[in-house]
C-alpha cells in the first residue's frame, strides 16, 4: 500500500516538471509567428497635361517594362505648334545671321534706288500735271463721250423695239450692258481729267515727302550697319523662339506616358476617347516580382529579430507552398496592431511593424494577399 502512494507521488511530481518545461519551452520557443498581408511597390501612371486618351497601349494583367510606353494622348495640335515654332526660331536665326553679316550690296543698291523713286515721286507732285498730261486726259474724255453717244443712240433704238416686243428680253439686256459700261468708262475718264486739271492735293505731297524721308532712313541704316541694340534684340529674339521651341517640345513629350518601373499592370482606369485632367491615373503598375509582407511583431518578440534574418512565409491561397524572404526592416516605435490583422481584444496591443522582402518570380503572390510569417531564431542561417 505504501509503496503504491509513493509511485503515485512520483508520477504526480513528474507531470509537473513536464508542464512547468513545456511552458518555458512555449514562452522561449525559437519561432516567432506573425500574420499580415502582402504589398507591393506601385504607382499611379498619367499625364502631366489634359487632352483626350488617343490610345491606351496595355491592360490589366499585361507585363511591362521600365520606360515602355502605356498611353498616348491625341497630338495633333501640339505637333502644329511645334512645326510653328521652328519655322519662328529659323526666322529669328536668319534675321541675326543677316544683321551679323552687315549690309550686302545687292541690299544697298536697292535702298538707293528706293530713295530715288520717292524723291521723282515728290518732285512729279510738286511739278504739278504737265501740259501733255492734261492733253492726253482730254483726248481720252472726248474718245468715251463718241463711244458713249454711239452707244447711247444703238441703245434707244433697241429700247423702242423691245418695248414692241421685236426682241426678246435677253437681246436687249445686251444692249443695256453696253450702254452702262460705256456711261462708266465716260465718267472715270471725265473724274481723272479733273485731277489731272487740279493736280495733287497737299496730303499727297506730305505722303511723299514721309515716303522720302523713310527711304533715305532706311537707305542710311543700310549704309552704316546695324545698331548694337538692333543686334541685341536680334538676339534676345533668337533666345525667345528657342525656348518656345523648347517649351512646346516638352509639352508633346508630354502626350506619351511611360511606365516608370518594370512590373505588371494592376488596373487601368482610362480607356481611349476619355478626356483626362492632369494626374488622373490612367493605369496603376506594381513591381509583382519583389513582394513583401507587412506584419506586426509583439514587444517580447522584438529582440529576438534582426535585419537580414530568414523569413518563411505562407499564404492561404497556396497553403502547401512555403516562399522565402528576408527581413528588410523593423519599425523603431510601437503601434498599436493594425485592424486588418488582429482580433478586436488584440487590437489594443503595442506591436512593431517589420518588412519582408519576398522574391515573387512566378508572380504567385498578388497585393493584399493575407499571409503568415515564421522566422527561426534559433537555426542556422540568420
Amino acid at each position: 500500500m505504501y509503496r503504491h502512494a509513493v509511485t503515485v507521488v512520483a508520477l504526480c511530481t513528474l507531470a509537473v516538471w513536464i508542464i512547468v518545461l513545456g511552458g518555458c519551452s512555449s514562452e522561449h520557443s525559437g519561432t516567432v509567428r506573425f500574420s499580415g498581408n502582402l504589398e507591393v511597390t506601385d504607382a499611379d501612371v498619367g499625364f502631366k497635361i489634359s487632352g483626350r486618351v488617343l490610345e491606351r497601349a496595355v491592360s490589366e494583367g499585361d507585363l511591362v517594362t521600365a520606360g515602355q510606353p502605356v498611353a498616348r494622348l491625341e497630338d495633333a495640335d501640339i505637333r502644329q505648334e511645334v512645326a510653328m515654332r521652328k519655322a519662328e526660331l529659323q526666322a529669328a536665326r536668319a534675321y541675326l545671321d543677316e544683321l551679323e553679316a552687315g549690309s550686302r550690296p545687292e541690299v544697298i543698291a536697292q535702298a538707293e534706288a528706293a530713295v530715288q523713286r520717292a524723291a521723282a515721286w515728290l518732285k512729279e507732285l510738286q511739278t504739278g500735271s504737265r501740259p501733255q498730261e492734261i492733253a492726253s486726259a482730254e483726248a481720252a474724255v472726248a474718245s468715251a463721250a463718241a463711244d458713249f453717244e454711239r452707244i447711247r443712240q444703238d441703245f434707244e433704238r433697241q429700247r423702242a423695239l423691245f418695248q414692241k416686243d421685236v426682241i426678246s428680253e435677253r437681246e436687249f439686256q445686251t444692249y443695256q450692258s453696253s450702254y452702262d459700261m460705256a456711261q462708266a468708262r465716260l465718267r472715270e475718264a471725265e473724274e481723272r481729267l479733273s485731277l489731272i486739271r487740279e493736280g495733287p492735293r497737299t496730303e499727297q505731297v506730305e505722303q511723299a515727302r514721309a515716303a522720302l524721308r523713310e527711304a533715305e532712313a532706311r537707305q542710311r541704316e543700310i549704309r552704316n550697319g546695324p545698331r548694337a541694340e538692333t543686334i541685341e534684340q536680334a538676339q534676345a529674339r533668337l533666345q525667345q523662339a528657342r525656348e518656345a521651341l523648347q517649351l512646346s517640345e516638352t509639352r508633346l513629350s508630354y502626350t506619351t506616358i511611360v511606365s516608370p518601373l518594370t512590373g505588371v499592370v494592376l488596373t487601368d482606369n482610362i480607356e481611349a476617347g476619355e478626356i483626362v485632367a492632369p494626374g488622373t491615373p490612367v493605369v496603376t503598375v506594381g513591381d509583382l516580382h519583389h513582394v513583401w509582407l507587412r506584419g506586426y511583431v509583439a514587444e517580447t518578440d522584438l529582440g529576438r529579430i534582426k535585419v537580414g534574418q530568414a523569413v518563411r512565409v505562407t499564404a492561404d491561397t497556396h497553403p502547401d507552398k512555403v516562399y522565402r524572404g528576408r527581413v528588410t526592416f523593423i519599425a523603431s516605435e510601437a503601434e498599436f496592431t493594425p485592424r486588418s490583422v488582429q482580433t478586436t481584444k488584440e487590437r489594443v496591443k503595442l506591436v512593431y511593424r517589420i518588412k519582408v522582402d519576398i522574391p515573387n518570380p512566378d508572380l504567385e503572390l498578388k497585393p493584399g494577399m493575407p499571409a503568415d510569417g515564421e522566422i527561426d531564431t534559433a537555426g542556422a542561417g540568420q
